[in-house]
């Protein structure tokens, strides 16, 4: 085997050249290290900086906001708006920061907290962005106040007196803020509509990885711009809604009823006592107020229309007339016969009203809710309460003026008067109080205790977009609506309580349907109380099959002493399949009217596709029917908006129990095919 020798003469070298070359690789990592260490160096201090920058404007332009509010408070709108700028720069200026913070989205733990402050920077630009078209509008509508200018007085809380702030603005004054108003409206709707976005971006930071100050300030802020929101969109409805009330840009003419709900009728109530109101630029030119037998009364000598056939077949009369004229439950259907009425009965004692703009009802609900603001009212040494109100009125109205010798058609001059003592209450309340009116109002309109209908178009759609007008909705889907119309019941709905039953359950391939109205009538026989006569509707989805009806009857126990079983009505209105039938409860009494059909076609295929929606609309005037329901679909629910109670979970039946004070919609799943 062959015997390798070192080289001696090339061993010295190969030593040497070894050694440079760990030198070099030992010199590459130590430069390697320093700069690695500047980078550190050079990385911290752009990110610290970042972060300072980021801190420091931020907090600057919370301050500024902080100022904004203070101004805004005090009218002083063109500063608060400087400052909403300088904020909105400071926002500006902290999002540039976090530019240069965005490469620590690449890193785990940074990256929540760098995606939570943009989003909190983002929304806190978009509700600046949002706010300043309504400060604008603002500062329009108080431009050229002086500091010892009456609005700018009341709005400052400077002064209670709102009688008096409106009694000192000229005519011209008045039309010129109307104007401000009209041309307003779409920059406060803007302002809403843009919150609204702010206030989702916001709720969607995880605030959480930004501290728990920071966490809390947001939950507030959310809050606080959601109160601010309603508000705008209160102020964004009045300034849409006011200058054509209020008689901008011409007269404005309305005949406003009184709805009496102690007799209720399909829009709300019986049509007895009606007011003449004339607006020109916010001023109340006149008014008027009377029984509506006064049109009544003078046109039974004419020939009049002949009236919907419960009318002539449950109460024997043969005309139809102005007090009748809300037979349909379609408050602009119901609207478009009243105003004709109303100037057929005018016209037959020689008076000319005039040209209508529109039409108001309102129930005794709404006056008794505003009683509760301005506190009690006398009228010639009677007591007006909020909780005694109705029933009150009613012993004046039909009974007490024979006692004091008023002519009957004089009868109901005590609501004009009691109507004008609320106004002023009202017009004297501090601007804490206007705003508790406003609410009432808002509940009311909620509640359909206030309708309108108009002759403008946009006032007209306006009104039905916000469901004030008292329209039979028009939705695809279930849909059930229940229509009492008390004749000659006097005034006992109060003492009548009513739970209302809706039912299905499969029957072949469809579902029969089952409403059941229960009336309880806790009342007795007295001067305004007597057994409860009513036509009831069903207003249900074109399309369904009807089946029979179990409780109606052909007259009440004075005229029909047997009480034969009565038919229904079956016909079509509004898009809809209507079922009528009559009904008497004795006082101390409680009965079932029901009514049986299949569902139609269009809401079998819902259920069959796995999504079933339903629209139960209350009737306009009544307070809190109860609702229960038990729905059974032949197959399980997976989801149901209202949820049921958890008890009910895991089989086919849908089953809840509510009340009617406001429309109530429902949505269910149900498991696919």
């Amino acid at each position: 085997m062959p015997h390798l020798k070192t080289n001696m003469l090339t061993a010295r070298p190969l030593r040497q050249h070894n050694r440079r070359s760990i030198t070099k690789i030992v010199l590459w990592v130590v430069l390697l290290l320093v700069v690695l260490v500047i980078v550190t160096v050079a990385a911290s201090t752009f990110f610290y900086d970042a972060v300072r920058g980021l801190e420091t404007h931020a907090r600057t332009g919370r301050t500024e906001l902080e100022q904004v509010e203070l101004y805004a408070q005090g009218l002083r709108l063109s500063e608060a708006i400087e400052h909403l700028d300088l904020a909105d720069a400071e926002f500006a200026a902290a999002q540039h920061d976090l530019l240069r913070l965005k490469i620590l989205m690449f890193v785990p733990g940074p990256r929540s907290t760098v995606i939570a402050t943009d989003g909190l920077l983002k929304g806190s630009r978009s509700a600046i962005s949002s706010l300043r078209p309504a400060l604008a509008a603002a500062e329009s509508v108080l431009s050229g106040l002086g500091d010892d200018d009456p609005i700018g007085l009341f709005l400052s809380g400077r002064t209670d007196d709102l009688s008096g702030v409106l009694g000192e603005l000229t005519a011209e004054r008045k039309r010129q803020l109307l104007i401000v108003l009209h041309e307003s409206a779409s920059q406060i709707r803007s302002s809403a509509v843009g919150l609204g976005e702010s206030i989702k971006i916001l709720e969607s930071v995880d605030a959480g990885v930004l501290g728990l100050e920071i966490e809390q300030s947001l939950t507030t802020a959310v809050i606080r711009l959601r109160g601010l929101r309603s508000q705008l969109n209160n102020v964004s409805v009045a300034a849409e809604l006011l200058p054509s009330l209020l008689g901008y840009p011409e007269l404005s003419r309305y005949l406003v009823f009184f709805q009496n709900n102690t007799e209720l009728r399909p829009t709300g109530g019986f049509l007895g006592v009606y007011g003449l109101v004339e607006v020109m630029d916010g001023s109340l030119v006149s008014t008027t107020v009377d029984d509506v037998y006064a049109l009544d009364g003078p046109s039974e000598s004419v020939e009049r229309p002949i009236p919907p056939e419960p009318i002539r077949r449950f109460i024997n009369i043969d005309k139809w007339y102005l007090r009748d004229a809300n037979w349909s439950p379609d408050f602009p259907t119901s609207a478009e016969v009243m105003e004709r009425f109303f100037h057929e009965e005018a016209d037959v004692i020689g008076k000319d009203p005039g040209e209508l703009d529109g039409i108001i009802v309102l129930t005794p609900e709404l006056a008794s809710d505003l009683l509760r603001i301005v506190g009690p009212i006398n009228i010639d040494s009677k007591t007006f309460t909020s909780d005694n109100l109705v029933d009150q009125l009613e012993f004046e109205v039909e009974r007490n003026y024979i006692a004091e010798g008023i002519p009957f058609h004089a009868r109901k001059g005590i609501v004009g008067d009691l109507t004008n003592e609320l106004l002023a209450r009202l017009m004297a309340l501090p601007l804490s109080g206007q705003l508790a009116v406003l609410k009432v109002i808002e509940t009311n309109l909620a509640e359909s205790h206030i309708l309108f209908w108009f002759h403008d178009p946009v006032l007209e759609q306006f009104v039905l977009d916000h469901d004030w007008g008292g329209q039979l909705s028009n939705i695809d889907g279930d849909y059930v609506s229940v229509i009492d119309a008390n004749l000659a019941a006097y005034k006992s709905d109060p003492v009548v309580l009513r739970t209302i039953n809706y039912s299905f359950k499969p029957s072949g391939d469809r579902f029969e349907a089952t409403v059941s109205i229960t009336y309880d009538h806790r009342g007795q026989f007295d001067w305004k109380t007597t057994r409860y006569r009513t036509y009831t509707r069903i207003y249900v989805p074109a399309g369904v099959e009807f089946l029979g009806v179990d409780g109606a009857m052909q007259n009440d126990r004075l005229k029909d002493p047997a009480r034969h079983p009565g038919q229904a009505d079956v016909y079509s209105e509004s898009n809809r399949t209507v079922f009528g039938a009559f009904i008497s409860i004795e006082p101390k009494e409680k009965r079932t009217l029901t009514f049986r059909y299949l569902l139609p076609q269009s809401v079998v295929d819902q259920i069959e596709a796995g999504e079933y929606s339903l629209y139960f609309e209350k009737q306009p005037g009544t307070v809190d029917h109860g609702l229960t329901l038990d729905l059974d679909f032949g197959k399980n629910l997976t989801s149901a908006n209202p949820a049921e109670n958890p008890s009910e979970f895991g089989d086919s039946h849908f089953r809840y129990g509510t009340d009617l004070r406001f429309d109530r919609s429902f949505g269910i799943a149900l498991q696919k095919p």
